[in-house]
């Protein structure tokens, strides 16, 4: 059994943030010390040697990854300072100079609420796709503008996953954590239920609950990422979000009894199964597998037509709420002028008798002039699938207090962290389809073991 490798990052205060590239060889480490520090790791010797150290945040960070080694050298990162910003690699400085990443863009939280998760998703290792959520709940798309740089970023979707609920106050104890589904290829696709290849998908946890979106394109089939057929579509609204691709509810998975303070999808879904883990703040972790099957209409019908309605409603409703103060009160006087014309037409034509009213066409309201973001629910869209609960499996008082679960890249090993200090690796077992403890590794302190057995300095069992 190979031992635990104490990890010396040399940061200031609490480390944050722990984050390695897709084949292992980067690691990054975040701190409240408001610093991001480079590591490169020998895949062979497993020898690291610190490539650069450099202030990211004027605040402590909350989240950091790296992007998909496709794209290049890039890191991005968000803080308490109610900013992302995006920084690249740039080589020709120095190791360690502090100056060998620089910042290429920044995306300033405009509720004035810092961001507390961050994903992104790269398919066909081109198009990126942005996923920031803020501590009140309210979750912004980007992309980029240019896919070929990513100084630039459009934002193309953004609606609070509380729904109409009142979202948390500024006491309130909250958790939000936003992941993308990166298997390349949806499961609906895989199994012939859709037909929309380059369709995203995302899980978010919402306090105690946890839910699945996917993307949709307003007036087509479905949405995805890499500018295929399915996004002939152009903006529909005239403000800064395009709605080029719109996110509605999909599913959602049984109400935790406490905060969902991680969430994880696995990246590899071959054996026709999603697989999505969550860790509790009541320490227990809980691991669901997820199908898709055909909708009991087939998603086809008035449904259909109906969620069409709700798709151009929601985009209708983030417009007017997220419109400029000098549009708002040209949409009013519009509108009013509207209204007018239509009630002098309907006393027209009834010769001004009583109850004229029941015949004038009912108007909507006129536009909200809050400049908060559209709160209503994303759960119009009917898809031609439907995402079910296949199996659940719950690992209780995994951690006292779990804070964060990470698949492998195959989806089959799970590592599990708390504030007990322990860090845990588990995998599902052949036979019973229990998940274990992964047997090959140590996961506590020098001199201790997984199930209370003593160790000597070899680490073999010493009890009879």
């Amino acid at each position: 059994m190979g031992k635990a490798e104490e990890f010396e990052t040399g940061h200031q205060d609490r480390v944050t943030v722990l984050h390695t590239n897709f084949n292992g060889t980067r690691i990054l480490t975040a701190s409240i010390d408001h610093r991001i520090k480079v590591w490169h790791r020998d895949s062979k010797t497993g020898e690291r040697t610190l490539i650069d150290t450099f202030t990211a945040h004027d605040a402590d960070i909350r989240d950091a990854k790296f992007l998909h080694p496709t794209l290049g050298s890039y890191i991005a990162s968000i803080g308490n300072d109610l900013k992302f910003h995006l920084w690249t690699e740039d080589v020709s400085q120095a190791p360690n100079s502090g100056r060998r990443f620089r910042r290429i863009a920044t995306i300033q939280s405009t509720p004035r609420v810092p961001f507390v998760s961050l994903d992104l998703k790269t398919t066909d290792n081109i198009y990126t796709t942005l996923a920031l959520i803020d501590r009140q709940g309210l979750l912004s798309i980007y992309e980029p503008t240019n896919p070929d740089e990513l100084k630039e970023w459009s934002l193309i979707d953004t609606f609070n996953v509380c729904g109409s609920g009142t979202p948390p106050g500024r006491g309130d104890e909250t958790s939000f954590k936003v992941r993308w589904d990166q298997n390349p290829t949806p499961l609906a696709y895989i199994n012939s239920l859709s037909d929309d290849r380059a369709q995203l998908s995302l899980v978010v946890s919402v306090l105690n609950g946890v839910k699945i979106y996917r993307s949709v394109v307003p007036g087509g089939s479905g949405g995805g990422a890499g500018g295929g057929d399915n996004f002939s579509a152009s903006s529909t609204t005239d403000d800064a979000t395009t709605h080029r691709v719109m996110f509605f509810e999909a599913a959602r998975l049984p109400r935790h009894p406490a905060l969902v303070r991680d969430v994880a999808w696995a990246p590899f879904s071959v054996q026709g199964t999603d697989r999505i883990a969550t860790a509790c703040k009541d320490g227990t972790i809980r691991i669901f597998e997820l199908n898709v099957v055909e909708a009991p209409d087939g998603g086809a019908g008035a449904a259909r037509t109906d969620s069409s309605s709700a798709a151009a409603a929601a985009a209708k409703s983030v417009h007017q709420t997220t419109a400029s103060p000098a549009q708002r009160q040209h949409q009013q006087q519009h509108q009013h002028q509207h209204q007018h014309q239509q009630s002098s037409l309907t006393s027209g034509l009834t010769g001004g008798r009583g109850g004229s009213s029941t015949s004038t066409p009912t108007l909507s309201a006129p536009p909200s002039t809050s400049t908060t973001p559209s709160r209503a629910a994303r759960t119009g869209h009917v898809f031609p699938f439907a995402t079910t609960i296949q199996s659940t499996m719950s690992l209780p008082s995994a951690h006292t207090d779990a804070w964060s679960v990470s698949f492998d890249g195959q989806g089959q090993v799970l590592m599990s962290s708390g504030s007990d200090g322990v860090t845990k690796l588990w995998r599902k077992s052949v036979l019973g389809g229990q998940w274990l403890v992964f047997a090959g590794q140590e996961i506590l302190d020098a001199g201790e073991d997984t199930d209370g057995e003593e160790l000597d300095e070899d680490g073999d069992d010493v009890t009879d």
